[in-house]
């Protein structure tokens, strides 16, 4: 089986065995490259590379045949289990899928699909990966605390959401912001002399006071970043601790996941940690759902 996590910024994939749950099993990325705005000319940020991770366009159909090929075995009867936020390049890898000849099942989840309560208005319009990350982060933590408990799920990616699982283990919504990368291109985009810089500048500690541009802009979208989840983490500790969110002991646990949790995880208060491809680990979990 084939597991898939179709993000804005890119695309991760991994290949399981089937009934395996995720690990640490090897993850091949595809990271689409930004574009400001049509009439802003500034250059790209230089982008970093991590092993089996692959820069490209999102209408470049030989990353996808790249992909394919690193995670097809067999071109055939193989399940490819899909969390899609971006339908563009759902309908290029199905293409693709096709044009290699693979008769693989593709099964895209909706929230339908996974198996906990929901106390939102629309689940229908729900980011697909906010639901899968908060299942997998809420099951996750009940094995290790022998019961459902109430916590925090933050995803740092593209957007950043911050979502709240209650002690009945039901999905109660949450808060959507700009991610960082997605701070970093809107600043340039929207300012005339303001560079594009890549998200590899922006440090868990960046300088300040900036005694640059690059750094004045790595510390201030550092600290948008940082404080916006920092805030949203104590509201929900401190509105969310009584009656209907169970009598646990101390703040609720924050789980961050995402390409950029790590520059989270120093500056929100314990209990909280990071798990990184939560997504990939709530697809594991749901392959006979």
């Amino acid at each position: 089986m084939i597991l898939v996590d179709i993000g804005n910024s890119g695309l991760r994939a991994t290949r399981l065995a089937k009934g395996e749950t995720f690990s640490n099993q090897r993850v091949f990325r595809l990271s689409w490259s930004a574009t400001v705005a049509p009439h802003v000319r500034k250059p790209s940020p230089e982008q970093e590379s991590e092993p089996n991770q692959k820069w490209c366009s999102i209408q470049d159909l030989d990353a996808y045949a790249w992909l394919v090929k690193q995670l097809s075995k067999q071109p055939t009867n193989e399940e490819w289990l899909i969390s899609c936020v971006q339908r563009t390049a759902l309908e290029h890898l199905r293409g693709v899928l096709k044009s290699e000849g693979c008769n693989h099942l593709v099964r895209v989840v909706s929230y339908r699909d996974v198996p906990m309560p929901m106390r939102v208005d629309e689940p229908s319009k729900t980011g697909i990966d906010r639901l899968v990350a908060s299942y997998a982060a809420s099951q996750a933590f009940q094995k290790k605390a022998s019961q459902v408990q109430s916590m925090i799920v933050v995803q740092a990616g593209t957007a950043v959401t911050v979502d709240l699982v209650d002690s009945q283990g039901v999905f109660c919504g949450g808060a959507i912001m700009p991610g960082l990368g997605l701070s970093l291109q809107l600043l340039a985009a929207g300012t005339d002399q303001l560079p594009w810089l890549g998200n590899h500048l922006v440090d868990t500690q960046p300088v300040l006071p900036g005694a640059n541009t690059t750094e004045a802009i790595s510390a201030g979208v550092n600290a948008a970043l940082v404080g916006g989840v920092g805030h949203l983490v104590r509201r929900y500790r401190s509105d969310h601790k009584h009656a209907s969110f169970g009598n646990q002991a101390g703040p609720l646990q924050v789980v961050i996941t995402g390409g950029d949790g790590k520059l989270l995880l120093p500056h929100i208060d314990q209990p909280c940690q990071f798990v990184d491809h939560l997504v990939l680990a709530g697809l594991s979990l749901m392959q006979e759902v």
